[in-house]
């Protein structure tokens, strides 16, 4: 038995051991995430929505004659985390507003249930800030399909001109603009989301239909519709997972138990060996293993020594190189790891091939999933194993 060999790779464990993640993740809101480059987690969202007004004298009105239906909107912003972000949007369009054939407009018939329809022309911009609830309350996945992200904001509004009754007024001013909402997404794929959305807005834009009502000059909307976001760069997050005490507690068990049992081996005879030579397998390990944390498939810099060891031998040795993914069983589902495992290994491939110039057709790519574990420590097995055959 060989067990300087054996001690030295639970050694390796022992340092792998310390970026592995906890057997249960905790919610993202107190996972701690690595800091990604300025250019990450960028979107734009393109859409439009339907905006009806509240204010005043318009709930006389009826709902359809009060619906605008084109208001394009356009947002660029970024997820600082994963369940925190910020956007700024503009939208623009026209207003509907209604109100009694009375004050400068009264002497313009009324054209619908005895009231004088508006058009307001306006534009507005606002910050919002908005919060995934979903990536708050749970464990952080990049694929998950569905997010409730509700958000508040503040802006301003630019009214240019209103017409009533076929009379054009000029109103160009700016009002500030609040307002808050929220937002259903739905993921289409890793880069595009659909959006389903509703706010509602105040702003102080001094419409016909407000000012007819005493001491109010205020104007609120409500709008709901629908946008697809455009995901810009890396679009991940990298969970940075702390040290189990455990883990490392055990490993360093098993090495103090190795070098005892290695002392013992050193007090017999050399004439007396304690092995028996076992035939010659048909695959030999050339690069030990590839470790990975939890819910990952990024092959951190602490394990690119082992890729490139195994380069290294590709170039001089002409085997074909073996890479089988798996995934640990106490984490995920079946399906999710089956997945996970196989994209672990074509990220090792991707590496061998793009990094050190190995030929895709020296490799042969395998995953497991969790149906296979080939260690008995449930995080130990989030590896890839490379072999030479």
């Amino acid at each position: 038995m060989n067990t300087k060999v054996i001690t030295l790779a639970l050694a390796s464990l022992v340092a792998a051991g310390s970026l592995q993640a906890q057997e249960v993740q905790s919610r993202s809101s107190r996972t701690v995430f690595a800091k990604d480059k300025a250019t990450a987690h960028w979107f734009i969202e393109v859409g439009d929505a339907a905006v009806i007004n509240l204010a005043g004298e318009n709930k006389h009105a009826s709902f359809s004659d009060r619906i605008s239906l084109v208001n394009p909107n356009i947002a660029v912003g970024r997820w600082m985390t994963p369940s925190f972000g910020m956007r700024v949007q503009l939208q623009g369009g026209q207003l509907y507003d209604f109100s009694k054939p009375y004050g400068p407009f009264g002497r313009v018939a009324a054209t619908h249930n005895g009231y004088l329809r508006h058009k307001a022309t306006y534009g507005w911009a606002h910050a919002d800030f908005m919060l995934d609830v979903v990536n708050y309350f749970t464990p952080y996945r990049e694929n998950r399909v569905f997010h409730l992200i509700p958000f508040v904001g503040i802006g301003f509004g630019y009214n240019t001109t209103i017409t009533a009754g076929g009379v054009e007024y000029k109103n160009n001013a700016f009002r500030p603009v609040l307002l808050g909402g929220a937002q259903l997404k739905f993921r289409l794929s890793r880069v595009v989301d659909f959006n389903i959305e509703g706010q509602v807005s105040g702003a102080n834009f001094r419409l016909p239909g407000a000012q007819a009502v005493a001491n109010n000059h205020s104007d609120y909307y409500a709008q709901a519709g629908a946008s697809l976001t455009f995901h810009l760069g890396k679009k991940e997050f990298d969970p940075i997972t702390p040290n189990d005490p455990a883990l490392i507690s055990d490993l360093n068990g098993q090495i103090n138990k190795l070098r005892a049992e290695n002392a013992e081996l050193a007090k017999r005879p050399e004439s007396c060996p304690d092995i028996v030579p076992a035939p010659a397998a048909a695959a030999k390990v050339v690069g030990n293993v590839i470790y990975f944390r939890l819910n990952s498939a990024v092959v951190d810099r602490n394990q690119m020594v082992n890729v490139y060891n195994i380069a290294e031998y590709a170039k001089n040795n002409t085997e074909t190189i073996t890479l089988v993914g798996f995934a640990d069983r106490k984490t995920g589902t079946p399906d999710y790891n089956y997945k996970l495992s196989k994209r672990r290994a074509e990220a090792v491939a991707d590496i061998l091939v793009k990094k050190y110039g190995i030929s895709r057709d020296r490799l042969k790519i395998d995953w497991k999933g969790d149906t296979v574990q080939p260690y008995a420590e449930n995080v130990w097995n989030r590896v890839v194993l490379m072999s030479a055959e």
